[in-house]
C-alpha cells in the first residue's frame, strides 16, 4: 500500500517538529552488523533482517547523541 504526497508531506512535517530527520547512508552489510552485534544493538540471528539492522543503527546514534550530549 502506498502512501499518498498528503501523508508522506505529514509525516515529514511531524519528524521535523519533533527534531527528526532521516538520512541515507551507504555501509558494509557485513561491518555494520559486526559493529552492531559487538556493541550488543543487534542480535546475531538478526543480522539478515533489514529493520533489525535499522533498528540496531538508530539505537547505537540515540545513545551515542545522548551520550554526548550529556557531556556537554
Amino acid at each position: 500500500m502506498s502512501a499518498t504526497s498528503r501523508e508522506r508531506q505529514r509525516r515529514y512535517r511531524d519528524r521535523r517538529k519533533a527534531g527528526l530527520r532521516i538520512v541515507r547512508l551507504v555501509v558494509d552489510d557485513v561491518a555494520l552488523s559486526v559493529v552492531l552485534e559487538a556493541l550488543h544493538f543487534l542480535d546475531p540471528q538478526d543480522a539478515d533482517d533489514d529493520q533489525a539492522l535499522e533498528r540496531g543503527l538508530n539505537d547505537m546514534i540515540r545513545v551515542l547523541c545522548q551520550a554526548l550530549a550529556d557531556d556537554a
